[in-house]
């Protein structure tokens, strides 16, 4: 390649490094919320997206990134987006395209015209050289990541998908940070009912304090499950062992309190409610099994329901469910969550 074609300096801070190559700096766009994307190396790892905002969590000397899902550990330069690639390469096209360009300029004699005229007054001809358009690069075109987490220990503000456990920039397990997390946009959804029922009404409130215990028995069903996977996996299972349990045993069993306590006993040795007061273990059970009609017919309470339950409540009436109650299933499922990891990964 011409030593013309790129010319130092400039915003990309061009340096000829060797006879034929050189090194360019190409800044990453951030997105709308300040961060960037990351992509796990290991190329087994699912889902090994997550993005990083610039300038929180370890700012100077890192020599090693994390993935938030497998805990790859490799260069941060190695974490880059197939998207951040392309753009990177077009960022290079394009400058050659500009060196190119002068290259041919200065390779025909042309002035800043880009004309030049041979023969006299009897006989001329012109020659004049267009270049074509220079090629636009599209900016990096990145998924969204809404679940965002602060690192308690190097402060790292990230977005991941689902319940990560490590971070990437420390590398230190902070499972337990994502779960609350989660439970604390619920938290936040409970404190809006009361502007939500002044303005549309007292079902869309209900609606919402509804919407607010199913979405808990998912966390905690989405904790236990990942929990269980990753002490399977470091007990040396393997991973064909592991789906069956999930696919066999396991089910749909976390989505109920005494189907988790009996389930996590069974297939890794503790409880989940171990560290937990029995009858809190029972309100638990009771404020959860409320989503079953919930989920399953429109908030009436069926014979199934009063069958589990034996409360005083009338069948083909509504559920009951308050405010308070989910906060406190809120707070009895954090604590038991966070008492199990301890126990399993301490």
């Amino acid at each position: 390649m011409s030593k013309k074609i790129f010319k130092e300096g400039g915003p990309h801070n061009i340096k000829k490094v060797g006879p034929e190559q050189y090194e360019l700096s190409i800044n990453i766009p951030i997105d709308e919320d300040g961060r960037v994307a990351r992509k796990c190396p290991n190329d087994s790892c699912s889902p090994g997206y997550f993005k990083v905002k610039p300038g929180t969590g370890i700012t100077e000397n890192q020599t090693e990134a994390y993935c938030p899902y497998c805990r790859f550990a490799d260069e941060p330069s190695s974490f880059i987006s197939k998207e951040q690639v392309r753009y990177s390469k077009d960022q290079v096209a394009r400058e050659a395209f500009k060196g190119i360009s002068k290259a041919i300029e200065n390779g025909l004699g042309l002035g800043p015209s880009r004309k030049k005229r041979y023969g006299d007054k009897h006989f001329s001809m012109e020659m004049s050289f267009k270049p074509g358009r220079l090629p636009y690069v599209r900016p990096p075109s990145e998924e969204i990541l809404k679940r965002d987490v602060v690192c308690p220990h190097c402060s790292l503000d990230h977005s991941v998908y689902g319940l990560a456990t490590w971070c990437s920039d420390c590398g230190r397990d902070i499972f337990i940070t994502h779960v609350e997390a989660e439970f604390d946009a619920i938290r936040a959804m409970l404190k809006d009912t009361k502007r939500r029922q002044e303005e549309l009404g007292a079902r869309v409130a209900q609606k919402d304090i509804e919407n607010a215990l199913e979405d808990s028995v998912s966390v905690f069903e989405a904790a236990l499950r990942s929990q269980v996977r990753r002490n399977l996996t470091e007990r040396g299972v393997s991973e064909e062992e592991i789906e069956n349990i999930f696919k066999n045993k396991i089910r749909n069993s976390f989505q109920n309190v005494t189907h988790a306590l009996k389930k996590t006993k069974e297939i890794v040795g503790k409880s989940v409610f171990e560290g937990i007061a029995e009858k809190d273990v029972e309100l638990l059970n009771g404020i959860f099994l409320k989503r079953h009609p919930i989920t399953h017919n429109l908030g009436i309470v069926d014979r199934k329901y009063l069958e589990k339950v034996r409360s005083g409540e009338l069948e083909g009436r509504d559920v009951r469910v308050m405010e308070k109650e989910v906060e406190r299933a809120i707070n009895i499922a954090f604590d038991s969550i966070a008492d199990f990891h301890h126990a399993l990964f301490s």
